[in-house]
Parts: C-alpha cells; structure tokens; sequence
C-alpha cells in the first residue's frame, strides 16, 4: 500500500500548525467521491513516504519537499547481499557500467560541487568495479549531503540520478527486484531533487514537449504535430512512389518492338531499376510514417510521466480528502495509471529496436543472394550450378549449427573468458542476459557471411561433402569462439568487458573486420593452400595465366547487392537505435551515430573502388570492372572495423589504403602461385586485417566514450592522440584470428584432403562439376553446345534478327 505521510512545518515557521489549501487543477479528476470500498486493498507497488515543509509565504510556490528521506530511501536501496553486483550476468554489469557513466560523467564537480561530486565519482567506481559494500558505504554518504546542495547543484544531481535509474530500469526483473527497486527509488528521488531547485505553479500549463534534431549547423525542432505533418507528407509520398511503381511496370513491351536487342535489354534494365528505386521509397516512406506517428505520440503524452511526483500529489490529497485511508487509495490509483504508462513507453521503446534490429538481420542475411552473384558471375559457366549450390549450403548448415552450438559459444552467458556455456539449442531464450530471438538471427547473419567468403576461396575444385563439414564446422564453433572473444561482454579481449580489458581498451572491431571478414578470408587461405591450385592456373613453367569469370554482370549485380546489405551489417551493429548520447534538449543520440556510420563506410568503399579503378589503369593500361568491383568491396571489409569511431574523412584514407593493401596482396599471392577464384583471402583476411590497424590509428576519443559508454578515459587512436594502447590491442586481435583459424581450419583441411574428401577429380575438374556432379549446365545456351567452339579467347557478335533467339556469329 502506498502511503504520503505530512510532516508538520519546520520550526522556524511563525505558525506551529500550516494546512495547505489549493484549487484542484482542472486536468485531474476530483477524488472526494471516491469510495475506498471499490480500491483494491493491495496492490503490487511499494510505498513511499514523502515529507513537505513550507517556507514562511505559505503559499504554494513555496512548496518543498524535505530531501532528507528520499536520499535515505536511496541509500537504503543498495544495502545487497554481499558481492550482488560481481554477480550479475555480463550483460547487466555492462549496463551498471552505463548507469555509471551516466551518474558521473562530464564536469561532475563543477555541476554538483566538490564533495557530493567526488561522492558520485567514487560511486561509479565502484559499479564499475562491481563492488557492493563501497557502494553502500558510498550511498549512505548521500544524504548528509542534500541540505548544503545549491538550486544548480539539486537540478544536475536530479538529471544524473534519473539517467542513472534508467539504466538499472532497463536492467530488467533479476533475485527479488532489488535493481527495479533502485531505479524507481533512483528516477523519484531525481525527479524531487530537480524539481525542488525550481518554482511550480500548479495552474500553469504544460510546456508543450519537442525535440531538436540537428543536421550538422541546421537545428528543428519537432514538435508532436510537427511529427504528424511529416508522416502524412511522407504517406503521401509513397503512395506516389507506388502508383509511379505500378504504372512503369505496366508499360507494355510492344512500345519497344522496334528497336534492336541492345536497346530492348537496356530498356528493360532501366525499367528494373526504376523499379526498384519506386518500391524502395515507398518502403522507406511507410516506415518513416510509422517512427513519426509514433514519435508524434510520444511527444503528445510525454508530459504525463513529468507530473507523477509528490509535489503534484500533495495539494491534491491534502485538499479531497482527511482520511489516511483515502489518501493511501487515491496514491495508489494515480501510481498504478502513470506506472502503466510507464510501462508501455518502454514497450515502445524496445519493440522500436528490436524492429530495427530483425531490419539489420534481414539486410544482412540479403547479402547472402550478393555473394551468390559474386561468385557465380565470377568462376567459369561449367561451374555455375555448384557455386551458387554452396551458397545455399552456407546458409542451410550454418542455421543449424549456429542454432545448436554456436550462439551458446558465443553468447551464452554467464561464461568465461575464453567460450559460452548457456543457451544451447537456444533454451531459455528470451533471456536478460542473452537477449531475444532476433539478436540470434542477427548473428546467425554474420556467422554464414563468414561461411560464404570460404566458399569463394576453394571454388571450382572442392567435394560437395567437404562444403557441409566445414561450413557446419565454421558456423558451429570456429567463428562463434572468435566473436565471444571480442564481442561478448565476458570475451577477454572484448572492449565491454566489465573489468579487465585489455591493453585498457579492449579491442575494437565494431562490425567484425576481425571477427568475420579475417575469419573467413584466412579459413579460405588455408583451404586454397591444401587443395593447391586449379588445373591450368598456371603453367609448366609457372607463369600466371588468367581463368576468368564467365559473367561480369552477375559480379557487378552481386557487388552492388553486397554494397546494400553492408548497411545492415555495419549500422545494424549498435542492435539499438533509442538510445540518447546528449541531455538537454540536444537530443543528439544512437540514431546520429548510425547515421555517421553509414556515411563512413560509404565513403571507405567509393574510396576504394576509385583508387583501384586508376591504380589498375596505371599498372595494366585498362579499365576493369572486376577490379572494381573487389577494390570496392576490399573498402567495406576495412571499414568494418572502426566505422563507427572514425570521422568521415579518416574513412577515406582508410578506402585508399585499403586498395593497395589489395593490390599488394593479389601481386603476392600470384608471385606464390596461391589460386583464388574471388580473391576472397586478399580481399577479406588483408583488407580486414587493415581495418583492424586503421581503427587503432584512427578512432577519435569522443565516438569511442559514446559507442564504448561506461568507462571513462579509455584509449583511442594513435593519430589522434590517444595513445599505443589500442592500436596494441588491435594488433593482438590480428595475431589472435590469424593464429586461432590457421589451428582449427588448416588441419580440418587437411584431414579431409587424407580422406580424399576435399577435391573433386581431375577428370571432373576438366569437365566442370554442373555436368558432373549436378546433371547439367546453369544456362540452356551454353559454350560447349556450340559446335564452333574453341577452348582459346573466342568474341561473339549479336546482330539484330526477326528470329526469337539472336543469331550468333563469329568473326
């Protein structure tokens, strides 16, 4: 049962009693009717005990709360059991460390004075450190301290404790409630001390609330009917994209009767393009509708949690009713209704992310059909059928491996350092510790993309049987290892590990330069090394001799579907997207950092596909879009890592470098006789392993404290005068992937090329696998049909005919 108790006036007052009588305010409805019978007697809310004294106006300005029980309520919430913080799962002791940053961080001391701010500083020490009896010692401390605080200092204690309880809030239920505890003790408590520094007059309006968004210098406010106006432009924009959609789509092919082949395929080209462009926008404007009319709502009743205080509640109560009984079941109901309102903000909140989350996933796991273009635009036509057959694979065998034992590996926390030990087969999931069934389809995205850039390394030679073992064997363990290492919170070398960390740091790789693209390229490395070259890749006397892809169209298709799921996988990597970074009214948050890192990795890879484009001009003297195509993607690989720490212009000099580490690495490996049919080795273990470096050279101080929030001072780019530390551990994290995968893939490898399992026969080999192996050939026209075929450089000419199928001459 909630309880307000009245305190009588403070001494100094010239009346030794003061009753307080105010107008019930118009938007409240008037309990003085109100039968106690029909309350419920209990209730699932605790209670809380508010004092109030009045200065000597007596007049309802002058209305404040005594301070002194709030802050011992506070302090009396963190007497825990003993080592209760060292216990929690890794992912709530990540975000005690959040709350942690969020009490102490910025000019603390200056905000809230010399002793209450060096209090709040050695209190999030001591979270951080997990420890609970200085956290208690600490606490206590607290109330002694509120009676000698300023106006200024009351209000910035108030915003810290309120930010502070909102991340043990989002800790969720854990034991008996002891953290839901602290954070309503934490956010009430906040809530008074911020309004206390203030004068409320109780007749006045509420300010209407907005947000200020901010596009570099440009600043607007938006308002709730701001935020309505703007989803009706934007409904209304894409009905106008669909009906534009439907209408180029419904073009007759008659229009085009007479023009030649060329034109006819260009035609329809351009009418696929425009397509898409259509439907995507109408997409993207129904799901700016939706965040708007939701954000719109937002602002209209964001008001209501304002008002819940005891301020608000003791005019009230003191004016319609003189009983306790009363007063205690009038507390009650307007607790429980603005604690569902509560509840259903946050609701909101996480089904926003976790929308944006299964968003991320499906982008991701998009990539998948890029990688299926990719390489089967860029081995010969004879092996078509096979390569996109084991694109498929990939995806199939990775989602029950990683269902079974990957994710624990990875995430199942609590666990160690070194591997997960929960959450097999996805038991007990959902879980606080091990999120929802969407972060699980996220990761799985990541793991088969590992898998898929094997799969181009040892293409056109390897056993159907030998794809299933090592992509099920790769997805299964070999990369979840890697990613609980550096992306767990309990990984030694994660930088969210609670304690620890390595180098000070931990390492950074933000979307998996390391964990994924280095993961796959060197399990490729050594499945190309044991296999050896493919027939004819080089000759008696060893000298370079080119078998290229028989569709550069599938290689640019699969590019530029590679290109749009990259905004999955390096944005979709925060898996949240409401998280405020800024307080104030600045509104700057988790939202402008996506924003950020989409722009950084767009950057890298047209960095990159450029430098190669002229680079390759000037060593080869022509243009060549293949290059291209790996130069852009070898970009991607290099920004992964860092995208989300690095200023937009830092991503430019690593898109440059990132396509002579390309060049480099495709001159070596021809230099060694190492056969790559999509230099997936070069491209993602070089490239990736650039990245790693370029993120300890590059990472700025203040996107590392925002992406990497909890502790403060950590270390960040070499070039940006952050120090060695963390380059140090990025080149750990090199050396770490490099040798982990060269122990678990190289001798998987080799034991399946003892058992003859790895590659296929030469005969095979010659022949071309979709013939033998898969029944037939990937396209019904194919150049062995052709009885003028000649296994030398041959062009053909399509001329213009009345037949169906074009004529095919030969000059």
């Amino acid at each position: 049962m909630a309880s307000l108790t009245f305190l009588q006036p403070l001494s100094n007052l010239s009346s030794p009693t003061t009753l307080v009588s105010l107008k019930n305010p118009h938007h409240i409805p008037s309990f003085t009717s109100l039968n106690p019978s029909i309350i419920p007697k209990t209730s699932p809310f605790k209670s809380f005990t508010a004092s109030f004294s009045l200065a000597e106006s007596n007049s309802p300005k002058s209305l404040q709360p005594n301070l002194q029980p709030f802050l011992q309520e506070l302090a009396d919430s963190f007497d825990l059991p003993q080592d209760y913080f060292a216990q929690l799962p890794s992912d709530l002791r990540l975000d005690l460390n959040d709350a942690a940053f969020d009490l102490s961080n910025g000019r603390v001391i200056d905000e809230c004075g010399q002793e209450l701010g060096e209090t709040l500083l050695n209190l999030s020490r001591a979270w951080e450190a997990a420890d609970t009896s200085t956290s208690h010692a600490l606490a206590r401390q607290l109330p002694g301290l509120g009676e000698s605080l300023t106006g200024n200092a009351k209000s910035a204690f108030g915003k810290r404790l309120v930010s502070a309880g909102r991340r043990f809030q989002s800790m969720g239920q854990y034991g008996q409630g002891e953290l839901q505890k602290i954070a309503k003790v934490m956010i009430t408590t906040g809530r008074v001390l911020s309004e206390s520094s203030t004068s409320t007059v109780t007749d006045e309006q509420p300010k209407k609330e907005s947000r200020m968004l901010k596009f570099g210098e440009l600043q607007l406010e938006l308002t709730s009917d701001k935020a309505i106006i703007g989803a009706i432009i934007s409904v209304g924009f894409g009905i106008l994209s669909w009906e534009l959609a439907q209408g180029i789509q419904n073009i007759p092919e008659s229009s085009l009767q007479y023009a030649n082949e060329n034109a006819l395929m260009l035609a329809k080209s351009l009418r696929g393009a425009l397509l898409a462009v259509c439907y995507s926008s109408a997409f993207l404007s129904a799901l700016t509708s939706v965040g708007l009319v939701l954000l719109g709502r937002q602002l209209k009743s964001s008001m209501g949690s304002l008002t819940c205080t005891a301020s608000d509640l003791a005019p009230l109560l003191l004016t319609t009713t003189t009983t306790t009984a009363n007063a205690t079941a009038i507390a009650e109901f307007l607790c429980s209704r603005f604690t569902t309102i509560s509840a259903k903000f946050s609701d909101t909140t996480y089904a926003i992310d976790n929308t944006y989350l299964l968003f991320s996933a499906y982008l991701v796991f998009a990539m998948q059909l890029g990688f299926a273009m990719l390489c089967a635009g860029s081995v010969r036509a004879k092996n078509t059928m096979n390569i996109m057959l084991t694109n498929v694979l990939d995806a199939a065998a990775g989602a029950l491996s990683y269902y079974l034992f990957g994710f624990a590996f990875a995430f199942g926390a609590p666990s160690n350092a070194f591997i997960g030990r929960h959450f097999f087969g996805l038991h007990n999931i959902p879980s606080p510790s091990g999120g929802d069934y969407s972060f699980f389809l996220y990761q799985w995205a990541f793991a088969i993309a590992a898998a898929g850039i094997t799969s181009g390394s040892i293409a056109e030679r390897t056993q159907f049987v030998a794809y299933l073992i090592y992509s099920s064997f790769l997805t299964g363990f070999v990369y979840p290892v890697v990613s609980h290492w550096f992306w767990s919170a309990d990984g030694w070398a994660s930088p969210t590990r609670h304690n620890n960390l390595l180098f000070g740091s931990g390492s950074i790789d933000f979307a998996g330069s390391g964990v994924v693209h280095m993961v796959g390229g060197i399990a490729g490395l050594w499945g190309a090394v044991i296999e050896g070259p493919r027939i004819g890749r080089f000759d008696r006397t060893g000298r370079s001799v080119a078998l290229r892809g028989h569709s550069s169209s599938l290689v640019v298709l699969g590019t530029f579907l590679l290109w749009f799921g990259w905004y999955g996988f390096n944005p979709g990597s925060f898996l949240t997207i409401l998280k405020s970074y800024g307080e104030g009214g600045t509104y700057y948050g988790q939202w402008s950092a996506i924003g950020r890192t989409a722009v950084t990795t767009t950057l890298a890879g047209c960095t990159a596909a450029l430098t190669t484009l002229f680079s390759k001009r000037l060593l080869a003297g022509h243009w060549n879009v293949l290059d291209v195509c790996n130069g852009l993607l070898g970009g991607f690989a290099a920004i992964t890592s860092g995208c989300s720490v690095v200023e937009p212009w830092a991503a430019i000099v690593c898109g440059f470098v990132a396509a002579w580490v390309l060049i480099g690495c495709n001159k070596l490996a021809e230099k060694l006789k190492y056969d790559d049919p999509l230099e997936a080795a070069q491209l993602h273990g070089g490239c990736g392993a650039w990245g790693l470096i370029f993120t300890g050279l590059f990472a700025t101080e203040a996107y590392v404290n925002e992406v990497y929030a909890g502790k403060p001072g950590r270390p960040f780019g070499l070039l940006m005068g952050g120090g060695g530390k963390l380059l140090a551990a990025q080149i750990v994290q090199v050396l770490v992937v490099l040798g982990w995968v060269s122990a678990t893939m190289g001798p998987l490898f080799y034991g399946l090329h003892k058992l003859k399992l790895l590659r296929i026969s030469r005969e095979d080999e010659t022949q071309g696998m979709d013939m033998t192996r898969h029944g037939g050939f990937a396209y019904a026209y194919h150049d062995e049909d052709d009885p003028s075929f000649k296994p030398e450089f041959m062009m053909r000419r399509v001329g213009p005919t009345d037949d169906a199928s074009p004529a095919i001459t030969t000059p």
